[in-house]
């Protein structure tokens, strides 16, 4: 969010009515990230569509100046998980500066695609699967050029058609509460070396499912009976297997991250679907 001062401070202050308040604006910070991001999500999944076929459905790309710096790199992460690609998510700053964010899918090693891009940038860095780079507003058609080349020539380490998803835990429906979410909260902060945890339910019926999309419609929105709550569920990019492989009414075995959907204000608990399948199958 632009105040990372806050955080320094907070674990260098000796006084403790200083570090409650330093902890309310953190807090407060934090809760406007995950705004953003439900707002920026709306901005990026049809910009992320669009730039698929143009990038040889290798590589997505989404540029914007809507989208907050602070959000790139989380915005560019859900691109990765959602269209199972490398996704760069750039923003426009005030002093005609670029600042991106990139993040790997199936294997790719981003400094492979960052090199072919080295001189534009004033600088840039990250690891094998998280980058992050600025350049002058200049060299942004090159940048696109640069970018649109590179993706042709993109190889998956991993080309198997279904990603082993490691399961951290099995839950039973009397846990399926928003009481999870505190749960989830404890482990972060989630990223290269903490990946985001991955729970296991079984038997969960079907109540609801529309197909959705601002576009195209390529997502499901799923209600799921988990016994005393109704769990509100997306799968991203799995429109084509309702009716297909599972119906509404059905019972299920479901893969899945629990998250906060927040919209105008308002949170609510979501699930985010990494697998799915009718029961006992």
């Amino acid at each position: 969010m632009g105040k990372p001062e806050t955080a320094v401070q907070l674990l260098i202050s000796q006084d403790k009515n200083e570090r409650n308040a330093l902890s309310e604006q953190i807090i407060t910070m934090n809760t406007e990230r995950k705004q953003l991001g439900n707002d920026g999500w709306i901005i990026a999944e049809p910009l992320a569509r669009e730039s698929l076929e143009k990038l040889h459905s290798n590589l997505v790309l989404v540029a914007s100046t809507e989208i907050h710096r602070g959000i790139t790199g989380i915005m560019a992460n859900r691109l990765a998980n959602c269209f199972k690609v490398p996704a760069i998510v750039i923003c426009f700053l005030e002093d005609d500066t670029i600042v991106g964010s990139m993040r790997s899918a199936r294997g790719v090693r981003l400094e492979t695609v960052l090199a072919h891009c080295s001189d534009l940038f004033i600088d840039h860095g990250g690891h094998t699967f998280a980058a992050g780079f600025s350049f002058c507003r200049k060299h942004l058609d090159e940048f696109y050029a640069r970018i649109e080349n590179i993706s042709a020539s993109i190889e998956f380490p991993d080309t198997a058609d279904e990603q082993e998803i490691i399961i951290d835990a099995e839950i039973p429906h009397t846990f399926l509460s928003p009481a999870l979410l505190d749960l989830v909260d404890r482990f972060e902060p989630y990223g290269e070396g903490n990946a985001q945890i991955e729970l296991m339910a079984k038997n969960l019926k079907i109540i609801s499912a529309d197909i959705v999309g601002k576009t195209e419609k390529q997502h499901l929105k799923l209600t799921l009976d988990c016994g005393t709550y109704k769990w509100p569920a997306m799968y991203w990019q799995e429109a084509q297997r309702l009716n297909r492989d599972f119906s509404v009414g059905d019972s299920a075995d479901a893969v899945f991250q629990v998250t906060r959907n927040i919209f105008n204000g308002m949170e609510t608990p979501q699930m985010i679907l990494r697998d799915l399948r009718r029961a006992g199958e």
